[in-house]
């Protein structure tokens, strides 16, 4: 599949499950694919569809993160793709949309808690690691990762 054939739209939060629940929390209840935060009105979440199939999700918080993140900033979560679309630029193209919505609404940055097996993946994408690796429980080793939007 190529990414030429895929295009982001704006969906609802529930509309994320389909994807989130595989790629994200299988073997748990779909109830475990929401996410705080995801009802409300500033959140966005983006699919993406080859052609009217969701096979991408990807999920901007207004979640600032204090601390060192001095700028205005939204948190990435939530983010999935099916297996059998993954490594086409699908991941890529939510990233990217991800990105100019974030600006759109102010925000200078953008951080995640990234799954330590998705990292090299955002490193591509123009993330940097901020802090030490730790764990969320059950889900495995994560990383805090951020980018500067210009």
């Amino acid at each position: 599949m190529a990414s030429s054939k895929i295009h982001i739209k704006t969906i609802s939060a529930e509309t994320t499950h389909s994807v989130r629940h595989p790629v994200l929390r299988q073997g748990m209840a779909v109830e475990s694919c929401i996410l705080p935060g995801d009802d409300l009105k500033s959140t966005i979440h983006l699919g993406a569809y080859n052609h009217n199939t969701l096979v991408g999700v990807c999920t901007i918080l207004n979640n600032p993160k204090n601390g060192p993140f001095t700028v205005p900033n939204g948190q990435i979560r939530g983010m999935a793709v099916r297996s059998s679309s993954q490594n086409n630029g699908v991941g890529r193209l939510l990233i990217n949309e991800a990105e100019i919505q974030a600006k759109s609404c102010g925000f200078m940055l953008l951080w995640m808690n990234a799954r330590k097996g998705a990292s090299d993946f955002y490193l591509k994408m123009g993330y940097r690691i901020e802090g030490s690796e730790f764990e969320v429980p059950i889900f495995g080793p994560h990383y805090v990762m951020k980018k500067r939007l210009l």
